[in-house]
């Protein structure tokens, strides 16, 4: 059997080690250092190991959330990694935390095309620093086929950003009517701080005749109470991979497209009261030596 694994994973706040002279800390974590750094990166690289393990290969296509700087992905692709053999594709976002979205693939599947990144403004008065969504075209299997990796504006501050996070889910879904109508395959992966069942969210599925573009196969896992993240004790499925199944069967012949919410016992905390939780680096200031506040997304796209 012929397949491929793709996922997406926000990475909680991947900053490289903090230097001690400065008065700044990019981090914005207590305490971050170098020896806290290199541990958060040997754990997420042994998070691909895992999927490889349970899945029996590793995912070829990875989207990555919550990345401080270029550094840190080459640090991912070092040479003891188990993706050491992928391209980074990657531009800082005008982000007021310092965050970008990212994308790694395996180089041996797939070629780049080319990149660019979609940027946000309300309007001429009103700039907002936001991260801007990843557009990879890329070639597999001698046919293109486009992957936007996106990580909207966050409900915090009782959900302040609501309007830019609307504004945003319009403008990628002019981008994906474009691309659709072209018949080329799209695959959109990220956080996208709404449930899959959100109203905003659905209309990405369409376009605006009623045709169906997308399936996002992550809103039945989130009705069967299956989540990526937590707010507080609430569990949520921000995190979710759609994409247009019809062309991706027709133009590659993959007979079954499933999904899952990554949530191994490995990336979970240890104690049993807190058990269903992902294990995170930080929680507060308090330093809690985890993986991620979020567990990876990830979708297996089968030929028989």
């Amino acid at each position: 059997m012929n397949s491929e694994i793709m996922m997406f994973y926000n990475v909680e706040n991947l900053f490289p080690p903090d230097n001690e002279d400065d008065d700044v800390k990019s981090s914005g974590f207590r305490n971050w250092d170098s020896y806290k750094y290199n541990l958060k990166i040997r754990k997420l690289s042994n998070v691909f190991l895992f999927i490889g393990e349970d899945c029996g290969q590793l995912p070829s296509l990875i989207g990555l959330a919550e990345i401080g700087a270029k550094s840190v992905l080459e640090d991912l692709i070092s040479e003891n990694s188990p993706v050491h053999n992928y391209e980074i594709v990657y531009q800082p976002s005008n982000d007021s935390r310092g965050l970008s979205v990212a994308l790694l693939f395996d180089k041996a599947k797939y070629s780049l095309i080319a990149f660019t990144t979609l940027q946000f403004q309300l309007d001429e008065s009103l700039e907002f620093g936001t991260r801007d969504i990843l557009h990879a075209e890329l070639l597999f299997e001698e046919k293109k086929i486009h992957i936007l990796v996106c990580h909207l504006p966050s409900k915090r501050d009782r959900d302040i950003k609501k309007d830019q996070r609307n504004y945003i889910i319009q403008k990628l879904h002019e981008t994906i009517c474009e691309l659709f109508k072209k018949g080329e395959p799209i695959i959109v992966m990220g956080d996208f701080n709404e449930n899959p069942d959100a109203e905003e969210l659905q209309q990405l599925l369409f376009e605006r005749n009623g045709n169906k573009m997308l399936s996002n196969p992550f809103e039945a896992l989130y009705l069967n109470n299956e989540f990526s993240t937590y707010h507080g004790k609430k569990g949520v499925g921000f995190d979710q991979i759609l994409f247009t199944e019809d062309l991706l069967i027709e133009q590659f012949n993959f007979q079954t497209i499933s999904s899952e919410i990554f949530n191994s016992p490995r990336l979970r905390n240890k104690d049993r009261k807190n058990g269903i939780y992902p294990m995170r680096t930080y929680s507060g200031s308090r330093y809690m030596g985890g993986w991620s506040d979020h567990f990876p997304v990830v979708i297996y796209l089968r030929k028989h």
